[in-house]
């Protein structure tokens, strides 16, 4: 059973869809981060199918947009690091309040820099219990010193946004970002995780997927990564989204 939902943030509204199984009591749950230009659909639809094959198995999964992302409130422009990890913290306080979901047994899926967001924000789940990632941001900074000339840059400083992907990324994104070592701080959750991620992707390369895995490995939590033999970072192509949907949904009902 799929429902729509509309959960404030701020002065935001987040698009959200809630996907039960037909028992919908106290259903554990899976929770979706799309990427940073991305939207709960997922790329391939991923996350519909995901969603829909967990509610099958008694797993309820909530996907919803960042705001300014999607059907969400809000202008791609304004959206920072802090707004993405305010929109999550504001689900898990709608998650916590329903009474159809256990807040004690939640599973994370996030993709590329959602999944960085979902990674700074693993100290409020204390329920969580397993986390899959797709080609994660493991450190924005390497990457946007890789992207950005001289040029960008004072392009950016004269209009306030570049153009990423088609959207206007604003001088905001940037100014928000931390220093903070964020696949260590995940690690510290020592939760089991499975990271797919192209093993030539060309925009997040595969070894920021790798500091999570080795990160994680570390502190003693139960890890895998996947990688899949492809340059495109949302791993599109039917083998590939299959190999990641039903991987994805296993692991979920291994660990919730």
């Amino acid at each position: 059973m799929q429902t729509f939902a509309e959960i404030p943030s701020d002065s935001a509204n987040l698009a959200a869809s809630l996907h039960r199984p037909a028992d919908a009591r106290r259903a554990p749950v899976v929770i979706c981060c799309h990427g940073l230009t991305g939207t709960r659909i997922g790329s391939s639809y991923r996350l519909v199918t995901i969603a829909r094959q967990l509610a099958e198995v008694g797993i309820a999964c909530l996907r919803f947009d960042f705001r300014g992302c999607g059907e969400s409130d809000g202008a791609f422009q304004d959206v920072t690091t802090d707004t993405l990890l305010s929109d999550l913290y504001a689900v898990l306080d709608w998650l916590f309040a329903h009474p159809d979901l256990d807040a004690s047994r939640i599973g994370l899926i996030a993709s590329s820099f959602g999944a960085y967001t979902a990674a700074r924000a693993v100290e409020r789940m204390p329920g969580l219990k397993g986390c899959v990632f797709f080609a994660p941001v493991a450190d924005p900074h390497e990457l946007i010193q890789r992207d950005m000339s001289d040029a960008a840059w004072a392009l950016l400083r004269k209009q306030g946004w570049i153009d990423h992907h088609g959207h206007r990324l604003g001088i905001g994104f940037f100014e928000s970002l931390s220093r903070d070592d964020v696949p260590a701080q995940f690690a510290q959750s020592a939760r089991p995780l499975r990271v797919y991620h192209g093993a030539d992707d060309q925009q997040v390369p595969i070894t920021h997927g790798e500091r999570y895995v080795n990160a994680s490995r570390e502190s003693g939590a139960i890890v895998e990564l996947v990688s899949l033999p492809t340059g495109d970072h949302g791993m599109k192509g039917v083998p590939h989204t299959a190999q990641i949907t039903t991987g994805s949904v296993e692991w979920m009902r291994q660990w919730l």
